[in-house]
Order: C-alpha cells, then sequence, then structure tokens
C-alpha cells in the first residue's frame, strides 16, 4: 500500500467544517503570505535540489511501523538537513492530517508551496482530493486558496480555480440534518393521491395557489388561512385561468392581482415535444380572473417557456426556457419591465445555469434571495433545491444547496418562501406523501433566510366622503440612503395597494393626486414584534376643511403652579392620540385659550394680575406640550377677557382644541 493511501485509512472525527473555517481565518490567514521566496533564495533552494537527494526510507519504515512521534522526528530532521527537499514536507503534511493536527499540517503545506509552488502542485492536490473524499472540503478549498496567490503554471491555475469552485459548492452542501428544520406534510387540506407542486404564496401569507395534475391533466388549486391559521380544503379556481387542457406553474403578484403561468395547449398536445409551452397571465377585476393574456414573441419562442415568477415591484420577469443561447437543458431566464415593454430576456449566466435544467425560480420580495431547482448544481439527489444572492452589481453569487432534510436523494423541487423569511413550501416526494409529488413546509435556518421582508396594504380613499381613489400613484423612498424604491398605483377595482418592505428601515410614503393635499407619511420598520402584515388606509384630503378632533378644560392649582389631576388627564390624553391624529400627513395644531377678569368697573385695578396669571398659565401649557415633543410651532395661544366676574365658567382656565386643517 501506498503511503499516501494508508495515511488516509484512518477517519477520526475532528473539528467541523464550520469550526475550522472561523479558526482558519483567525489564526493562519497572515501565515499563508508570510513565506515568499526572493529570487536568491530560489536559486539557493535549486541548487539544494540538485546537489541533495536524502533517502527518506528510514522515515518512510517508521511510519509504517505506527511509530507516528518517531518518523514526525525523522522527517523533521530531515527538513532541517535538506530544507529544500520538498518530500519531507509533503509527508509531515500528511501526517499531521491524519493527526487532525491542522496547525502544523496547514505549516507545512505553506512551507512546501512557498520552496516550490509547481513541484508542489501534484502532491498538495492528492493530498486536498483525500480530504475532500474524507468530507474535510474547508480543508482542501484552504489548499486551493494558498496556490490561488502563488506564481504556478496557467494550467495549474485553471485546475486551482475549478477546484475552488468545487470545494465551495460540496463544503456548503449539508449532507447531515440540520437542527431545529421542521419538514412537514402540509396534510390532506393540499395534498391528495394526485401529485400536486409548483405553490405560490402570496404576499400576505394567506392564500396559497398550486398546480394539481388530475388525471393527467394540470389545474390550478388554491387555499386560504382559516382563523387558527390553518390551511383550508383546496379549491379548483375554475374557468379562468383553468380549462381543459394543461394549465401549471402559476405565480401571485405580490398584490395578489396578476397570476403569470404555463399554458401549453398552444401548439403541440403535450406542450413538451413541439415547443408548446408559453407564459401568459390573467388579471383579477371584482375578483374574477380574466382570460389568459398572451405576453408574445418577445417572451416566447417556439421552444418551452414556463414557471414564471414576477419580482415584488413588478419589474422582473423571471421564467424557465430551453431556448437557444443558454447552457444546456432548460435555463432560468429574466425579462425586464421597462417604458411599459418587457424586455429581450437574459439568461441568468453559469453561476445558475448548468448544462442540465434549473427551474422553478422564486425571487424572494427582498428582491436579492433567488430560489430555484436544479439537476445541474452538485447536490444530495435527483433533484435539489438551491439560494443564490444578488450582488450589488446585479449579477449572481455561487448557489449554496439548501442541505438536508430540506433536500434528499430524490426529488425536492419548486420552492417559494414566506415574507419574513421564517417558512418555505416546496414539492417532495417522500415517504409519507399521499400520493407522488406532496407539498412540505419547512423553517428556514439562518444560512438560507432572507431579509425579513413585510407587506404593507390598504387602500386609498377620500378622508371627508370615504370614496374609493383609483390608480393613485404611490412612491416609497428609503430614507437611509434617499433612494426612490418603487412607485405603485392603487388598483383600479378596489383601490388597494399592497408593497413588499424589507424590515430594519424607514420609509417615506408620499402620495400625490390632483384635487388633494400632498399625503406624507413615515414608515419604521426597526421592530422585531412587527406582524407578517401592516394595514394602513391611505386617507387623502381636500384642501381647505378642517376639523376639530379634541375639545376640553384645562384648570390650574394657583397654588401650587401646577395642573389638577383631572387636567393632567386631558393632557395625557391628547398626547397619546398624537400620533394617531398627524397620520395621513395631517397639519394638526393646538389651539390653548385662556381666559381673566378685567374688573367690574374702569376703576378696578385687579385686570394687570389677571392678565398676568392668565398668561403664566398659557406658558405652562405650552411648556407642558414642548416637553413633550409637540414642536412649538403647533401650538396656537389666544387670550380672551372676561368683562363679568360672575361668569364663572371659564375664568381660571383654558380651553383646549385640537384642530386639524386638511
Amino acid at each position: 500500500m501506498k503511503t499516501i493511501e494508508r495515511l488516509f485509512v484512518i477517519q477520526k472525527s475532528h473539528q467541523s467544517c464550520s469550526q475550522f473555517c472561523s479558526w482558519y481565518s483567525k489564526k493562519y490567514f497572515g501565515i499563508i503570505f508570510l513565506f515568499i521566496s526572493s529570487s536568491l533564495i530560489a536559486q539557493q533552494k535549486l541548487d539544494s535540489l540538485k546537489k541533495n537527494n536524502p533517502k527518506l526510507s528510514v522515515c518512510d519504515n517508521l511510519y509504517l511501523k505506527n511509530k507516528i512521534n518517531k518518523s514526525i522526528d525523522c522527517y523533521q530532521a530531515a527538513t532541517n538537513t535538506h530544507p529544500y527537499f520538498l518530500n519531507s514536507y509533503f509527508k509531515l503534511a500528511e501526517i499531521y492530517y491524519v493527526k487532525k493536527d491542522f496547525t502544523n499540517s496547514l505549516f507545512y503545506i505553506n512551507k512546501a508551496i512557498d520552496i516550490d509552488a509547481n513541484e508542489s502542485f501534484l502532491p498538495l492536490c492528492n493530498l486536498a482530493y483525500q480530504m475532500n473524499k474524507n468530507k474535510d472540503h474547508a480543508f482542501a478549498l484552504a489548499i486551493m486558496n494558498r496556490f490561488s496567490v502563488s506564481k504556478i503554471d496557467a494550467e495549474k491555475m485553471k485546475i486551482v480555480a475549478e477546484n475552488q469552485l468545487k470545494f465551495t459548492l460540496i463544503n456548503q452542501v449539508k449532507t447531515d440534518p440540520i437542527a431545529g428544520v421542521n419538514f412537514e406534510n402540509l396534510g390532506d387540506s393540499i395534498n391528495s393521491k394526485e401529485n400536486e407542486y409548483l405553490p405560490s404564496l402570496s404576499l400576505d401569507n394567506k392564500t396559497l395557489v398550486f398546480t394539481r395534475n388530475v388525471g393527467g391533466n394540470e389545474d390550478f388549486f388554491i387555499s386560504d388561512f382559516d382563523t387558527i391559521q390553518n390551511w383550508r380544503k383546496a379549491k379548483n379556481m375554475g374557468y379562468p385561468p383553468n380549462t381543459g387542457l394543461p394549465d401549471g406553474a402559476a405565480k401571485l403578484s405580490a398584490d395578489g392581482y396578476y397570476l403569470f403561468y404555463t399554458r401549453c395547449d398552444l401548439r403541440s398536445p403535450n406542450g413538451y415535444e413541439g415547443g408548446g409551452c408559453d407564459i401568459v397571465f390573467s388579471y383579477k377585476e371584482d375578483s374574477v380572473w380574466s382570460a389568459a393574456q398572451k405576453l408574445g414573441a418577445t417572451i416566447n419562442t417556439p421552444g418551452y417557456e414556463g414557471q414564471p415568477c414576477l419580482s415584488s415591484d413588478n419589474k422582473d420577469l423571471y421564467f424557465v426556457s430551453d431556448r437557444e443561447g443558454g447552457f444546456g437543458g432548460k435555463d432560468i431566464w429574466v425579462s425586464h419591465f421597462t417604458n411599459y415593454l418587457w424586455s429581450k430576456p437574459e439568461n441568468l449566466g453559469p453561476n445558475i445555469n448548468t448544462s442540465k435544467d434549473e427551474t422553478s425560480p422564486f425571487i424572494h420580495p427582498d428582491n436579492v434571495s433567488f430560489y430555484f431547482s436544479s439537476n445541474g448544481q452538485i447536490g444530495l439527489g435527483d433533484n435539489d433545491l438551491y439560494l443564490s444572492r444578488r450582488n450589488i452589481d446585479g449579477t449572481w453569487k455561487m448557489p449554496i444547496n439548501l442541505g438536508s432534510p430540506i433536500n434528499t436523494k430524490g426529488f425536492d423541487g419548486s420552492i417559494v418562501v414566506n415574507a419574513k423569511g421564517s417558512k418555505g413550501y416546496c414539492a417532495s416526494n417522500r415517504n409519507d406523501s399521499k400520493g407522488g409529488l406532496d407539498l412540505y413546509s419547512f423553517d428556514l435556518y439562518p444560512a438560507i433566510k432572507p431579509i425579513p421582508t413585510i407587506c404593507l396594504k390598504g387602500f386609498v380613499e377620500d378622508k371627508f366622503y370615504g370614496t374609493k381613489i383609483w390608480k393613485a400613484k404611490i412612491n416609497f423612498t428609503d430614507t437611509y440612503n434617499n433612494t426612490d424604491i418603487g412607485l405603485i398605483q392603487s388598483n383600479k377595482g378596489d383601490a388597494s395597494y399592497t408593497k413588499a418592505l424589507q424590515m430594519g428601515k424607514n420609509y417615506l410614503i408620499t402620495v400625490n393626486v390632483n384635487g388633494y393635499r400632498p399625503f406624507y407619511k413615515l414608515l419604521n420598520l426597526n421592530n422585531d414584534l412587527l406582524t407578517d402584515n401592516i394595514f394602513h388606509t391611505i386617507k387623502l384630503r381636500i384642501p381647505g376643511l378642517s376639523d376639530t378632533l379634541f375639545r376640553n378644560q384645562l384648570e390650574v392649582d394657583y397654588s401650587r403652579n401646577k395642573f389638577t389631576i383631572d387636567s393632567k388627564l386631558v393632557l395625557d390624553t391628547i398626547l397619546s392620540n398624537w400620533d394617531d391624529w398627524n397620520e395621513d400627513s395631517a397639519i394638526v395644531k393646538i389651539f390653548l385659550k385662556g381666559y381673566y377678569y378685567a374688573g367690574d368697573s374702569l376703576r378696578d385695578s385687579t385686570f394687570k394680575a389677571n392678565l398676568d396669571q392668565c398668561e403664566k398659565q398659557l406658558k405652562m401649557a405650552t411648556n407642558y406640550f414642548e416637553q413633550k415633543g409637540i414642536k412649538c410651532e403647533y401650538l396656537m395661544t389666544d387670550l380672551d377677557l372676561i368683562a363679568l366676574k360672575d361668569d364663572n365658567e371659564w375664568f381660571d382656565k383654558i380651553e383646549v382644541l385640537v384642530v386639524e386643517d386638511y
């Protein structure tokens, strides 16, 4: 048995890849780059290699006799005597790896590469392959990363790049079941003895649409949550959008008013042999779906187009196609909606697509996290689920396999994830399936979670009359970087609107409609306790109207220069309602009116003292509001004279009016 073969017979438990990666990055990032040979040392090395060819058979025999420590001493002595002879370093790196002494193994790997990277390439690549075989993917990747910053031949550098990609992907495949991931069949309400697949989830997490194959024909079924958050019995959506021919792979738009799907009745009977599967959409108006609307030749070709997914901002349409110009099999493409037209589709590129099939694309409402299915990426079974994230420049990162128990040795495909990123849904054929493919739910662990997103929804209406305002343009601005993130319109049917917003940010909502005051609202989403959905009706105001929101009296304890208990309650009532009154860009002001007694006759000189006292009362009230955060420009004060002393209703009191000016 060769030494290197024997070295890897022993397999002992050791620290996890993630632990090693953390350890490696903290401890040895600097070591990798320390041993850069100068030209003088390189020449000395070459001369030494020519003159010295030490016999290492003694060291090899010690190791073969399992005298590990003595063999280490022997090889180390050889490195001292012949510091540029590489075999000693290779042997030490191998032995320390088997001993799970990563520190010393990495040291001798670095030393050998520093002496001669090209001569070290083949032996250390073999070592990396053995590590990878033993599931020490992170350590194998470390060797490739070290070669990537060394002076090696171009062909070797190409192999390094390929191995970096391979070891990175393999390292990300979690073959052991991940703790805390609950994978659960959705039950009889959703699944049947037929195949269920390709789910779609509304942004508010309350509606599930999926495809069921009934007697060889695909139809859409729909379910929603009941009062205890269980899925109701799924029902056929009927015509339209269903027909007597295959209709599949439906995806709801974020606002729930568009349904993009696949129609396979347009050319060939089954839609696969001669093309025939195209992307169409239906829209909902007054709770009724329209007939299928064709997207035309920009999106559809004589090939296969299907499994569409519309981004939450309605700007990007992802879909599957086997059209020309791809990487082979079925690829994922994207078209952008610009100037009211869909652009020429673009292939998502080699990080996503392979020579085999990539299917069931799903772009999360965060518009960054992209989930899909593939049988061409490195995986656990026939078809696995993956996640890629969008780079700042719009390209896609290398995908990661979602791992076990989400993926299995069988088929796992068609995925959606809820807005908050806490739960996903997919199709799989497992031991507990009702028949064939079933729909399952699963929990997302941190590494595969998207950016948490909530659903903001409501209606746009006239504040005074309560009438619905259709096609009101609603703009959203990310206040952190003052960037507009999208313009939407209230729905033509019920004047509703829906928008996906990332948590942890602040947004300014702006609405401008002719005949109404401009609307502004600041929305703070820096709260982990927010629910999945935020409801807010945008109420637009006609200029020139006003409304009194609150009216009461304040009494002052003159002896203590304080408000009475009853007056404190009045003030607290105003403060507790202040934010609500100021919603919908209302201009709310507080009018404080004080009254003072001027005397019974012209000779009565007490009016000056009464006036001073009244002014102090008003000053106390304004100071109180300002201390509680209400700006002075919202406070209006006024003094009013009481002619007769026996008119005690308003004497020594302040009248408070909270007025909303439209």
